[in-house]
């Protein structure tokens, strides 16, 4: 076996290798990309802030869960949009995270969703927050609770 032949077999190893890693990382990204289930009417934008908001805001005042990987924690959504909300908690989850978070909506009712962390206050100074807590992404949300939503904005206006 010459070093031309050691050589060419040696390329097409590292080729098949790189294919596979390709293929590999190609699945993986796939696999863990975050799902967005909505309405095709309903657009979010990546950024986060009070004058890059999509959708106007409600105060409201609901208990709500959020099941992280420490367990329940208890909390209460301070304002609502189609596209997120405030979730006013002792804790805030870190930013990025995803997590099923079930509110209870008017006559206690219910409203499931996923939510993604987006901001969080939680390194600003105690005497500096008015609510410690964490504005959040609605990732998934059901049909009722855009409902609610919706109808919470029509009685405002």
């Amino acid at each position: 076996m010459g070093v031309n032949t050691i050589t060419f077999y040696g390329g097409i190893v590292c080729f098949l290798g790189f294919v596979l890693l390709s293929v590999v990382y190609y699945f993986w990204k796939f696999h863990n990309r975050s799902v967005v289930n909505y309405p095709t009417s309903l657009k979010l934008h990546e950024s986060v802030g009070p004058e890059k908001r999509e959708h106007g805001r409600a105060d409201i005042n609901w208990a709500a869960s959020m099941e992280t990987s420490e367990g329940r924690i208890e909390a209460q959504v301070k304002n609502i949009s189609l596209g997120g909300a405030f979730i006013c908690c002792k804790k805030p989850l870190p930013i990025g995270e995803v997590f099923p978070l079930t509110m209870l909506g008017p006559d206690n009712e219910p409203l499931a969703a996923t939510a993604k962390v987006v901001w969080s206050n939680v390194n600003v100074p105690e005497d500096k927050v008015i609510n410690r807590g964490m504005g959040v992404r609605f990732l998934k949300m059901s049909d009722r609770h855009i409902h609610l939503v919706r109808q919470i904005f029509q009685e405002n206006n």
